[in-house]
C-alpha cells in the first residue's frame, strides 16, 4: 500500500510588502513556489506545496507575522480629517 498526502498553500499578501518579504523567506528556507500576478488587478498570489503540516503552519506563521508588519500603522502625529 501506498499513500501520498499533498498540502498546498496559497498565499495572498494584501500588504504591499508583504510578496517580497514573503518570497524572500520562502528561497531562504529553501521552498519552490510560484508567483503569480494578476495583470489586471495588480493581485498576487503566492503557491506552495507542503510536505508536513508543521511546514505549512510555519509557512503560515511567517506570512502572518509579515503581513502584520507591513500593516501601514497611522503615526500618533497625523492629524485625522
Amino acid at each position: 500500500m501506498s499513500v501520498e498526502k499533498k498540502l498546498k498553500g496559497k498565499f495572498k499578501p494584501k500588504q504591499s510588502g508583504t510578496a517580497k518579504d514573503f518570497a524572500l523567506y520562502l528561497i531562504g528556507n529553501g521552498y519552490s513556489f510560484s508567483y503569480k500576478e494578476n495583470e489586471k488587478t495588480g493581485d498576487i498570489t503566492i503557491d506552495i506545496n507542503f510536505e508536513y503540516d508543521a511546514l505549512f503552519e510555519d509557512a503560515k506563521q511567517a506570512f502572518d507575522s509579515m503581513e502584520e508588519k507591513n500593516k501601514p500603522q497611522m503615526s500618533i502625529f497625523e492629524e485625522e480629517n
